[in-house]
């Protein structure tokens, strides 16, 4: 078990995905923004971490059905705290952030440049 973690942990997204459910459930579109990966990557993490326990389907209020949205489990919450002890989720945040940061800029370059 402890390599299938290893792969996980190594795949692009597989510690996004538990850094970004920190907290709330999400749902597919809101992880896919944030992660800025693509959706058959983020589909193929979200599997894994399924499997592994990490995260479950958010139900809805009758539990009938997905609503699409995603959550950690008790185990997936473990792992977040421990990646909080070793500061690897505020590194991780601080990433997201500067990417989101980096595409904006982006952007307004892009449209100053054109302009």
């Amino acid at each position: 078990m402890g390599d299938t973690y290893r792969e996980y942990f190594e795949s692009r997204g597989g510690i996004g995905v538990l850094v970004v459910l920190k907290g709330d459930a999400k749902q597919f579109k809101d992880l896919t923004d944030r992660l800025h990966v693509s959706s058959s990557t983020l589909t193929k993490r979200i599997g894994e971490a399924k499997e592994l326990g990490l995260i479950t389907p958010e139900l809805d209020d009758q539990e009938t059905s997905v609503n699409n949205q995603y959550r950690l489990t008790e185990r997936g919450q473990y792992v977040v705290t421990k990646m909080e002890r070793l500061n690897i989720l505020h590194a991780y945040q601080t990433l997201l952030d500067m990417q989101a940061q980096i595409e904006d800029g982006k952007a307004e370059l892009l449209e100053w440049v054109q302009g």
